[in-house]
């Protein structure tokens, strides 16, 4: 609802219009009941997915490591299944702390603002990484012979190290904005730690420059450079299927980049429907200005 100032016209009666707008009720979509077995619902289900997601990216470094460094590619896929471990820890410690289950948990430390802090980084370098690799697939593509001369295994490192950076720097200041202390917790009569004071312009701020431009950015590229490697892949197929028919060789692209192109268009789409969601909310906070964080009707 908005709050609009009590105004008086000249005869002294109050405006209609500013009293009807400030006797208007805010009709919550859900009771906190709903809600919280909505949330109930919703958490336990990710608890189950997040540890799947741990356990899978475990497998794949060690499956990364072990094929060793050699190709430029396998050093993206090994980071970039450790961001993806590191964003779903992060997930699951968040989806414990905001769990109804857990709210009245004794611990020394609310673990709800972890999010805030630490998820936007980690999930940001996701993004980063999987641009890189949907690039140098389609720079496989279009320069066949020019790209193990373009993405070296030290231009991917130097490349995953810079984003690193950037991801800490922009979001070094959010661990500035909040304002913690330890108190004697009156219930329990043990020290523990809690949030006094969070700075929201500048949290708003650094997660702008560690969240939302790394994602807009590497979304745009990786659709663009799907759609790519999808008409290529089509066209790569029927030109392999005509030369087999005619006994020709192809020497464009080899069978191990045809599977390794494959994989990436399918890591890809599963980037794009999981990202979609959070661009959606971004663009929606964007058109409605009062769609943010400290703004009691849409925080969580």
């Amino acid at each position: 609802m908005e709050v609009t100032d009590r105004s008086e016209q000249g005869n002294g009666t109050f405006n209609e219009s500013v009293v009807d707008s400030m006797a208007t009720p805010v009709v919550p979509l859900m009771s906190h009941t709903e809600l919280q077995v909505a949330l109930t619902c919703i958490f336990s289900l990710a608890i189950p997915v997040c540890i799947f997601g741990l356990c899978s990216n475990i497998v794949n470094i060690i499956v990364f490591y072990r094929m060793g460094f050699s190709i430029p590619t396998n050093i993206s896929l090994f980071c970039l299944a450790i961001a993806d471990w590191l964003t779903l820890a992060v997930t699951i410690v968040v989806v414990f702390g905001r769990h109804p289950a857990f709210q009245n948990a004794n611990l020394i430390m609310s673990i709800r603002n972890v999010n805030a802090v630490v998820y936007p980084g980690v999930s940001a370098m996701g993004s980063w990484i999987t641009a890189v690799i949907n690039v140098e697939r389609a720079c496989c593509i279009t320069f066949p012979m020019k790209v193990k001369r373009i993405f070296t295994g030290k231009t991917v490192v130097c490349l995953i190290v810079g984003m690193v950076i950037y991801q800490i720097a922009s979001g070094l200041p959010r661990s500035f904005a909040i304002t913690l202390k330890i108190i004697t917790s009156p219930v329990t009569n043990r020290t523990i730690i809690v949030l006094i004071d969070m700075d929201h312009g500048v949290l708003l701020q650094s997660f702008f420059f560690s969240y939302s431009i790394p994602t807009f950015l590497c979304f745009s590229i990786v659709v663009v450079g799907t759609i790519f490697l999808v008409r290529k892949f089509k066209q790569s197929r029927q030109m392999r299927a005509s030369m087999t028919r005619t006994g020709q060789e192809s020497d464009k692209i080899s069978d191990k980049d045809f599977r390794l192109i494959r994989s990436v268009i399918f890591i890809c789409v599963v980037y794009i429907i999981g990202a979609t969601p959070n661009i959606l909310i971004s663009i929606a906070s964007g058109i409605h200005p009062r769609m943010k964080m400290n703004d009691p009707y849409f925080e969580s």
